[in-house]
């Protein structure tokens, strides 16, 4: 008997529509490509319950005829392209036919088609049509209507985010063709709530929309690309401020995020914000290389690449601060450990197990002390090297500690405690206002109740967050950048995500004193006793706190047997 068998028909059908439906997300990116790709100049978008239950998609665009609508849910039916050559030729978002039927075979769909000349309504369940009938309407355009996604395969149906995780996927997404298409009008809705209601305007207007938080911008111009670019003063932690796109299509591609900050030379400092749209001759890139067409080839990279580094660079120079050129190299003088940072000597803190990341990051290193197997016992004599690194001598080798990664583990350790604790918080006399755009508002939101639990007493309004209550372990001059990081860090999507608490204090281990700080001889010696006493062998991130080189290695390097 064989062992291979041939998929049926309706197996087939869900595996493919898979590829390209990710998510609520992905059928909002299909559609609204279809709406531009349509002629649109006006597109509304609403969902509810993050778009699990209902999306809809209006557009103004060119419509179409009763047997356009039949064929547009049929496999590989496609008006953009009609032999493979034209792949290379493309002037729109779609071009596979994939799209529409991938949607109808994995959900309730519902769409109502005027081109001007007549309107028709048709009706599918799982791919196949139930119905098309004439349906007057006044409006040229198309209407479709997306019920119950994932009905028919409940094995990727329950592995959809909550509501309100794919709503803000979603967004993002809208936002995404906010960016792109300046020239379009959006109107987008969630559970009846507008989020977004944008007429046509400029990249400008849209760029300040998105990102209320960036206050010094600039335009670049290059041959083959152009967009907006942030001064290095107004940075993210991570690249969800960084979006590119080929051919007015969003992709993402590791080496643009390389490239485009390489144009920032030592100037950069963290991940600048930046809107860069790369216009190339059809034929010097295919976008058929994956199957939501988020990555595309470029036939000669260095081209482009040469040309996003020298705009960006010729961009950078308008800044004129020369604050965005100091060199980290030149440490920024702090005082001497305040009294509030020693009490981590004098203080009993509550022992706390490392995480299985820790333990995994320590096996790599073979040089680092077990401290919890062995008594080292501190000698008198310490000396600093290059005001970052404390080397002394223990009973079976010396150990060079890097100052800085151990005060910022001790401290992550004290914060961690206190959030353990009863919550001690300060009210704030005049509210901090936080700008964000709507996608970090619906993290916020998310969130709200456990930032609350954790200190962070808040309002949300339309465009900001309003900071009202703080931890009283968090300086006033932090608050702002510490709040934005700890967003940033759950916007990311993660195989093993942080507890809220390990994420403030690690955003909050930033009174940490950094590397160039003139270090003193007591507080040396108080930091390694602290360190060792807890059995610290890792910072906050994992990477090792100590060096060690045994009285052992030394006599064989030495050769003295």
């Amino acid at each position: 008997m064989a062992l291979i068998k041939k998929l049926p028909p309706s197996v087939v059908s869900k595996i493919a529509a898979g590829e390209v439906v990710a998510g609520p997300y992905s059928v909002v990116k299909e559609l609204i490509e279809n709406s531009i790709d349509a002629k649109s100049t006006s597109i509304e978008i609403e969902i509810i319950s993050g778009g699990k239950s209902y999306i809809k998609v209006k557009d103004n665009g060119i419509g179409m005829s009763k047997e356009d609508l039949i064929l547009s849910i049929e496999e590989h039916s496609t008006s953009k392209i009609e032999n493979f050559e034209d792949i290379y030729n493309l002037h729109s978002y779609g071009f596979r036919g994939e799209a529409l039927s991938s949607i109808a075979k994995v959900s309730r769909i519902v769409i109502i088609s005027n081109n001007g000349e007549e309107s028709n309504k048709l009706e599918a369940i799982g791919g196949k049509i139930k119905s098309i009938e004439p349906y007057p309407t006044n409006e040229k355009g198309t209407i479709i209507e997306v019920y119950d996604l994932f009905f028919n395969v409940p094995a990727r149906r329950k592995f959809l985010k909550s509501p309100q995780t794919e709503k803000r996927l979603v967004t993002e997404f809208v936002e995404k063709f906010i960016l792109a298409n300046p020239e379009t009008g959006f109107i987008f809705k969630s559970d009846n709530e507008v989020i977004y209601n944008v007429k046509p305007s400029t990249l400008i207007e849209r760029f300040n929309l998105i990102f209320p938080e960036v206050k010094e911008f600039t335009e670049i111009n290059g041959k083959f690309v152009h967009g907006i670019i942030s001064s290095p003063n107004y940075y993210r932690k991570n690249r969800t401020g960084q979006i590119f796109y080929v051919q007015k299509r969003f992709v993402q591609d590791k080496m643009l995020y390389y490239i485009f900050e390489s144009g920032y030379g030592e100037a950069l400092n963290n991940h600048p914000y930046g809107v860069l749209f790369i216009d190339v001759p059809p034929r010097l890139v295919d976008v058929n290389v994956h199957p939501q067409k988020l990555e595309v080839k470029f036939s000669d990279p260095n081209l482009i690449y040469s040309d996003i580094i020298r705009s960006v660079r010729e961009g950078v120079k308008k800044f004129v601060s020369k604050e965005i050129f100091i060199s980290e190299k030149t440490p920024k003088q702090t005082n001497t450990l305040p009294n509030q940072n020693q009490k981590f000597i004098k203080e009993s803190f509550q022992e706390y197990r490392t995480s299985e990341k820790f333990d995994n990051k320590v096996k790599q290193y073979s040089s680092l002390f077990d401290i919890a197997k062995k008594n080292i016992e501190l000698k008198e004599d310490i000396l600093i090297l290059k005001k970052r690194y404390v080397l002394f001598e223990g009973e079976d080798g010396i150990y060079i500690m890097d100052f800085h990664a151990a005060h910022e583990r001790v401290l992550y350790e004290d914060i961690l405690k206190k959030l353990n604790e009863t919550m001690e918080t300060i009210d704030l006399i005049v509210p901090i206002q936080v700008k964000v755009g709507k996608s970090l508002k619906e993290i916020v939101k998310e969130k709200f109740e456990e930032l609350e639990s954790n200190g962070f007493k808040i309002d949300i309004l339309e465009n900001e967050i309003k900071i009202l209550s703080i931890p009283s372990f968090i300086k006033l001059s932090d608050v702002e950048d510490i709040f934005r990081e700890i967003i940033d860090e759950l916007r990311i999507p993660s195989q093993n995500p942080k507890n809220l608490k390990h994420i403030i204090a690690d955003k909050a281990c930033k009174a940490a004193v950094k590397t160039g700080y003139d270090i003193k001889y007591e507080e040396a010696k108080g930091l390694i006793e602290e360190v060792l006493k807890r059995g610290l062998t890792t910072c906050p991130h994992g990477r090792p706190l100590f060096l060690k080189i045994s009285f052992k290695e030394l006599d064989s390097y030495f050769e003295r047997t």
